[in-house]
């Protein structure tokens, strides 16, 4: 199967795109990184799996064969992210996380109080058998 030039261009604009998403993977990812220090491991294992996965399956699915000019692209793409979307994007994902951090506080409020009664459920019951 012959690789003509408009096939590699297309491939090329797929890498930027690519590339596009892996730096808003990790603008995502960013943060969780800030907040949550020691997720910092699991959390670059994650994406570094996820970019790993999407890499080579790109790969194998364009052009069947390790391009250079695909992984020029995924980088350029990458670079472009960060360049010109990271900064503005920057307060809108600190904000949704920030978010969710208040809801995940809202829905962990029942756990407390039940976490409060059954401390003082304890200290009573071991007060009843001291008798």
């Amino acid at each position: 199967m012959e690789s003509t030039v408009s096939q590699q261009l297309l491939a090329f604009g797929w890498s930027i795109l690519l590339g596009l998403a892996v730096g808003l993977l990790y603008d995502l990812l960013r943060p969780f990184r800030l907040r949550l220090p020691r997720l910092t491991a699991v959390l670059d294992l994650l994406y570094c799996l996820t970019v790993g996965s999407a890499v080579f399956l790109f790969l194998l699915r364009r052009a069947g064969e390790l391009r250079m000019y695909l992984l020029l692209g995924i980088a350029g793409g990458a670079v472009l992210f960060f360049c010109v979307f990271s900064a503005p994007l920057r307060p809108v994902w600190d904000f949704w996380v920030d978010t969710l951090a208040a809801l995940l506080a809202l829905a962990a409020l029942p756990l407390r109080w039940l976490r409060g009664f059954c401390k003082k459920l304890w200290i009573r019951g071991k007060n009843l058998f001291y008798f």
